[in-house]
């Protein structure tokens, strides 16, 4: 990399990158190329899906099998998807972002263009998860909707009520929770609602 100086970079925004992105990109450029080959199986799940589980056994497995300490294989994919999250989050062309791969790489290209790839082909899901995110800070977001029917034949106001209700259970986030709310809706209160969004879907 560029000696003692400080090396800025595109992605983010001409400032100095950060420590832990220029020694994680070591361990990176430290590879072989049988763990360049693999580093997608291992960087992917963990950029996408930061949550999963199974990413700490994938961690293992690729340490295992390529021989790389676990310590420098997580050093090396923190270090690169911090460079897909803030280049995400400006909405940073492919062309500028390959010379931020070429700065930190030492214009080493060959290895570091299928890096360039994966970026174009990611970033629009990453940039949905920054824009949820987010609202996430604002308050409570619908990430999903459960539903069913039932019919009401009596209760201990009345028989042979023979009433439809829906039953909506919404899940949101707020903040690092998951909660849920159930309620029940009314053929009535589900045209309602049915008009309501049909008119902000136009």
């Amino acid at each position: 990399m560029n000696g003692g100086s400080a090396i800025t970079l595109h992605s983010f925004a001409g400032a100095p990158a950060p420590p832990p992105l220029v020694d994680g990109w070591k361990h990176l450029l430290d590879l072989s190329q049988e763990a360049w080959d693999g580093l997608w199986g291992l960087m992917g799940p963990a950029l996408l899906a930061p949550g999963d589980p199974n990413n700490h056994q994938r961690l293992e497995s690729f340490s295992q099998k390529y021989e790389v300490s676990q310590e420098h294989a997580l050093a090396a994919v923190q270090a690169c998807g911090l460079l897909f999250q803030q280049a995400s989050a400006l909405d940073l062309g492919q062309e500028l972002f390959r010379k931020d791969l070429a700065t930190l790489s030492n214009g080493e290209s060959d290895r570091t263009a299928t890096l360039a790839v994966k970026y174009e082909e990611v970033k629009g899901e990453l940039r949905k998860r920054i824009a949820a995110e987010s609202l996430i800070d604002h308050g409570k977001v619908l990430m999903g909707v459960d539903w069913r029917v039932d019919n009401v034949v009596s209760s201990d106001r009345g028989t042979q009520l023979n009433a439809t209700v829906v039953f909506l259970t919404l899940r949101y986030r707020e903040g690092d929770r998951t909660e849920r709310i159930t309620l029940q809706l009314t053929p009535e209160a589900l045209k309602e609602l049915k008009v309501f969004t049909e008119r902000i879907s136009r």
